[in-house]
């Protein structure tokens, strides 16, 4: 699969991109989660044969997980000035999916249906599940086999191989929710809607995206439990609107004329989704985090904005905020042709050289 790919190479040697995912608090909070079992003996915790999710014989989700259908937030706040930064660093290690420059080409039989994805929440949840429960009587009884040493340390390593594999199998998890989302918003820049005279409609493909996230959503809820469908959603507040700004990116690099609804049904688009995701996430203990939300969707907004207005508030945007964007970014707006202005990138450079020059004068 396609997600395999992201996470390791032919050999099956962890990718950077997987570690950098090691590295961010969704992941930590997954393993916290896990790892903190109470009771290993609840008798509760069976489950009928009927069960079954794709031929495999789930186990409950962890105590302090919650049922697929309870609303409610966590208070998980991952806004944080390092979980920034490790954001950025995962995001350096997937440029194929962040920087696409049209359709992604994936093949479907790489990605995977709704009941492959169940299979793969379901098997995580278990091995991790299965770890910690013998993580847990472990250290219960590690009195009773002082004269064990081997066969404790054999058993120690057999319960690192488990929850190795489940911790595998839910980071295939995100990233295959990563890399549907990104195959399906990289099929907006080749839209009809952006050059629409007569209304502003939404890309069939956002429609599509919004469904695929409330479905999986529910899927992986219910196969898994509401922790591996935390940590598989995590961080898409971020990259969906990163993914809105690389769309407004290849618009305005290319030539075909973009009309003002066009520039609306892309701002709709932002909107929709925002409200699509959230609505995906709104279980107990998800990582959605609404600071990064708001702040992400926010300059994707800000960003598609630039693409509207007129060459004059275009400088006065650049004036009063010329770091909100690359210097890359924002010379590519002025050379963009929009329905209210003519582009050239040589107002940006005067501008630029005009504010120097307005700087060292006090």
């Amino acid at each position: 699969k396609t997600a395999y790919t992201l996470l390791e190479d032919e050999r099956g040697n962890p990718s950077p991109f997987s570690q950098a995912m090691d590295r961010r608090k969704a992941f930590s909070l997954l393993l916290r989660i896990y790892n903190d079992e109470d009771d290993v003996d609840d008798p509760s915790a069976s489950v009928e044969p009927s069960m079954r999710v794709g031929g495999i014989l789930p186990l409950p989700p962890p105590d302090n997980d919650t049922s697929p259908k309870k609303g409610g937030r966590s208070s998980f706040g991952i806004g944080t000035t390092n979980e920034k930064v490790s954001f950025e660093k995962e995001v350096e290690k997937i440029e194929a999916l962040t920087q696409f420059t049209g359709p992604l080409k994936f093949d479907n039989s790489n990605l995977c249906n709704d009941d492959e994805l169940m299979k793969a929440a379901c098997l995580a949840n278990s091995l991790l599940r299965v770890s910690s429960l013998l993580e847990g009587q472990l250290r219960n009884r590690a009195g009773t086999w002082e004269k064990s040493v081997s066969a404790v340390r054999d058993l120690q390593s057999a319960i690192k191989t488990i929850r190795f594999h489940g911790l595998r199998v839910a980071k295939f998890c995100r990233a295959e929710i990563l890399v549907q989302t990104a195959k399906k918003m990289s099929e907006i820049c080749m839209s009809s809607v952006l050059v629409a005279e007569d209304a502003v409609r939404l890309p069939s493909c956002v429609n599509n995206l919004g469904e695929y996230l409330t479905t999986s959503s529910d899927n992986i809820r219910e196969a898994g439990g509401n922790a591996i469908a935390a940590h598989s959603f995590s961080s898409l507040e971020q990259y969906i609107p990163l993914f809105l700004i690389q769309t407004a990116r290849i618009i305005a690099e290319g030539t075909k004329p973009t009309t003002m609804n066009g520039i609306e049904s892309l701002d709709r688009t932002g909107s929709v989704l925002y409200r699509d995701l959230k609505g995906a996430t709104s279980f107990e203990n998800s990582f959605w985090d609404e600071d990064a939300a708001a702040h992400s969707f926010e300059q994707s907004a800000v960003f598609v904005n630039l693409m509207e207005i007129s060459s004059k508030d275009l400088e006065d945007h650049y004036r009063n905020n010329p770091t909100q964007f690359s210097d890359g970014d924002y010379e590519l707006m002025f050379k963009f042709n929009g329905p209210r202005r003519r582009g050239d990138f040589r107002r940006f450079n005067l501008l630029k050289s005009k504010m120097k020059t307005e700087k060292r004068m006090g």
